[in-house]
């Protein structure tokens, strides 16, 4: 999971280039914000990525091409909405990176309701890598999603229990990734990497069919 991997990689470099400038207020800001930004564009690709393995072959169907592109305009959709009903105290380039990040997870919580919907119908393996990543996600993305609509209402009032808040539902994100993955996934065996059956078994089969005639 490459993207996935790139995403883990930001955000230890983004929280360590954060507390090398964290006397310096205007570079902070500047470096919080141009991160900020990072972590969204990165959280969508991370969530295709995930939609993508759970799919599979299916992908190559042309309206399950679609599915992603819908999620993600029906995030970026309630996000404006929202926006527009509850006029955000954040100006500037920040309100939209908050507007694209509620977006984000939008699609975040979207993308781990439909996988656990999945599991139960599908008869699938929940312990697999793109769940798991779905999984801390989405815990994340719902308690951020809270927080962070909280943030845009109230602004910096509210930013120290955000600040908080976001760095222990990460940490549970952080919990549930390594949980995941410090078991080996299993691969299941493809239909072409099935052996050929026996010339024993091809007579009973034979037999079979005989005797059923």
């Amino acid at each position: 999971m490459p993207c996935f991997f790139t995403y883990a990689a930001f955000a230890v470099a983004a929280d360590a280039l954060r507390f090398a400038v964290h006397n310096h207020p205007s570079s902070y800001y500047v470096t919080y914000w141009i991160t900020e930004a990072g972590y969204d564009f990165l959280g969508v690709l991370v969530m295709y990525e995930v939609l993508r393995s759970v799919l599979g072959n299916l992908t190559r169907a042309w309206w399950a091409r679609l599915i992603f592109p819908a999620i993600l305009l029906l995030g970026v959709g309630m996000s404006l909405a929202r926006t527009d009903a509850i006029p955000s105290r954040v100006t500037g380039l920040p309100f939209y990176i908050v507007t694209g990040e509620i977006a984000v997870r939008f699609v975040q919580v979207f993308i781990f309701a439909g996988l656990v919907t999945m599991v139960p119908l599908l008869g699938l393996r929940w312990r697999q890598y793109s769940f798991g990543v779905a999984t801390g996600f989405g815990v994340y993305a719902t308690i951020m999603l809270l927080t962070t609509t909280k943030f845009s209402d109230f602004g910096t009032r509210f930013k120290l229990l955000w600040g908080w808040t976001s760095i222990v539902a990460y940490s549970v994100a952080v919990l549930i990734w390594i949980w995941f993955f410090s078991v080996p996934e299993k691969i299941s065996t493809s239909s072409r990497e099935l052996s050929a059956p026996s010339p024993g078994v091809l007579k009973q089969y034979k037999d079979a069919l005989r005797r059923m005639r």
